[in-house]
């Protein structure tokens, strides 16, 4: 069933054939880079799973070049060594599930903050093997399903998906197989195996994989978690309340930027350059690089182009932890959601989109421009 809430701000912007072992060394290529800053890239350094392509575009058509950025890209892979670098400095910022940051703030009383939106669901979908006889949600009945962590963001997204279809990790119906982060998964899940020969029956997949995936005869998309909780709030942009303190002006050029490159790829008449900025990114063909970008322009679960967050979509995801027991206490989501809360500090994309309404020189109709980033 849809989980039902209330929707106060959806009015606001809401805005192939790819082989095996391409995928692998990007695979292998992101767990090398997780370990350590490249060596190559000196500036700030961003950690995430995989490049949303808000963030592709800023990188590629200089967006934060025009910000006097040097914005350098690290692929992590999960959400606990993203965490851990993130917290000794390795990383400034951070992409990483809503879930992740709201679990370490009310959990653990980690100094980590929310500062930007990234996307409402990056086309997150329940993937299977098909060739290990797992044709329906029902055959994953006591089955091992691959996860990043078993307390990290999306793993109530699955919970909720198979709960809903009658299987409850609490009863025993599945059980969780720690793997990393979506390029590990996708990587064996197609193989259908681990490295070590263990089967990998089923994941959750996002953006890109959840397109990737279509080439794979033997992956199947069963479900797809928009159906059942919609607003969500899945990516953010992140970092310490330390380096928010210390570098506001670099948070909010970043932000600057990163508003500016979701203008670009909202304007239809940009639409070849993102396709391109896709493809060469992903290293996929044009179709698929078109494909990927209208799953990324999903009025349902696509990218926030004006990177605010959702506040309906923090609420759900808040939500959905608590659904199933993820909090030491019981926590009132609507208070935790709200802009100045102890997860969600909205200083800096204000700051952002003041100063690019002053820019314009169109003061209040300007901001209303950015507010109301349509996807084309």
């Amino acid at each position: 069933m849809l989980l039902s809430l209330r929707s106060s701000v959806s009015s606001f912007f809401r805005i192939g054939v790819v082989t095996l072992v391409l995928l692998a060394l990007r695979g292998l290529s992101g767990s090398v880079s997780a370990q350590s800053v490249s060596p190559t890239c000196n500036g700030i350094q961003l950690g995430a799973f995989d490049k949303p392509v808000v963030t592709t575009v800023a990188l590629r058509e200089g967006f934060f070049a025009q910000e006097g950025l040097n914005v350098c890209y690290n692929q992590v892979t999960s959400s606990v060594s993203q965490f851990n670098d993130l917290f000794a400095g390795k990383y400034q910022l951070i992409l990483t599930a809503a879930d992740n940051v709201v679990n370490r703030i009310v959990n653990s009383k980690l100094p980590v903050e929310i500062v930007a939106g990234s996307d409402t669901g990056p086309d997150i979908v329940l993937a299977v093997n098909t060739s290990l006889g797992i044709n329906s949600i029902a055959d994953l009945r006591g089955k091992p399903i691959a996860v990043d962590a078993p307390d990290s963001g999306y793993v109530f997204a699955l919970r909720k998906i198979l709960a809903d279809n009658g299987l409850f990790l609490e009863k025993g119906d599945y059980s969780l197989q720690v793997i990393g982060g979506t390029p590990l998964r996708y990587q064996y899940l197609a193989a259908g195996q681990t490295p070590t020969g263990d089967p990998v029956y089923g994941t959750l997949l996002t953006y890109p994989y959840t397109v990737i995936s279509a080439s794979q005869a033997s992956i199947s998309v069963l479900a797809r978690f928009s159906d059942y909780v919609a607003p969500y709030q899945a990516r953010v942009l992140a970092t310490t309340t330390d380096y928010a303190v210390t570098s506001p002006d670099t948070i909010i050029a970043f932000l600057r930027a990163y508003i500016k490159a979701g203008q670009f790829v909202a304007n239809p008449a940009n639409r070849a350059v993102v396709i391109a900025d896709i493809a060469a990114d992903l290293g996929v063909t044009s179709n698929v690089a078109a494909t990927e970008l209208d799953a990324d322009l999903s009025h349902k679960s696509g990218e926030i182009l004006n990177a605010q967050i959702d506040e309906q979509g923090l609420i759900n995801t808040i939500n959905l932890r608590q659904e199933f027991g993820g909090f030491n206490n019981p926590v009132d989501s609507i208070e935790l959601a709200k802009a100045g809360s102890s997860v969600y500090n909205d200083q800096y994309w204000q700051a952002a989109i003041n100063s690019l309404s002053r820019k314009k020189g169109r003061g209040h109709k300007a901001r209303i421009q950015y507010f109301e980033l349509l996807r084309p």
